[in-house]
């Protein structure tokens, strides 16, 4: 089975919370404040998602392996 290794959504993620931060800046009329938000929420997310998936991928090959038996 092919596994993506998560660069789209490390790379997409701050980018669209970006410009959503962005549209309700304008929205509202604030400094870019959201936009760097929500970016740095993206990222934050991202990598979270990216380490626990990595984790659990890691200890189910861990308890496959013949060293676990």
């Amino acid at each position: 089975m092919y596994k993506q290794a998560g660069g789209w959504e490390l790379a997409l993620s701050p980018v669209l919370l970006a410009l959503v931060g962005y549209g309700l800046d304008r929205l509202f009329g604030i400094v870019p404040l959201l936009t760097v938000v929500f970016a740095v929420v993206g990222l934050a997310g991202a990598v979270t998602k990216l380490y626990f998936g990595y984790r659990t991928e890691m200890e189910a090959h861990e308890a496959a392996g013949p060293w676990a038996k």
